[in-house]
């Protein structure tokens, strides 16, 4: 084999696990975005459902104020 031969099979090594190295930093940075989603999509749930509990609980204030209002015009 010439010098020539052996640096383009290198070169075809070298490629190979280059292009391996981008496969495995997708699939890895495809896993970190799918995990920030879903910590993401779980966050905005959980404020959300904190949300619904104060309007809630106001309405039942404002319930409350008006039951109080009603009985001083009587």
């Amino acid at each position: 084999m010439s010098e020539v031969d052996v640096l383009k099979e290198r070169i075809k090594v070298l490629e190979m696990e280059i292009e391996q190295l981008r496969s495995d930093q997708e699939k890895e940075l495809n896993r970190i975005k799918s995990e920030n989603y879903d910590a993401l999509e779980a966050s905005q749930t959980r404020y959300q459902g904190e949300l619904e509990i104060q309007r809630t609980n106001f309405q039942r204030q404002i319930a409350n104020l008006k039951a109080k209002m009603k009985s001083f015009e009587v």
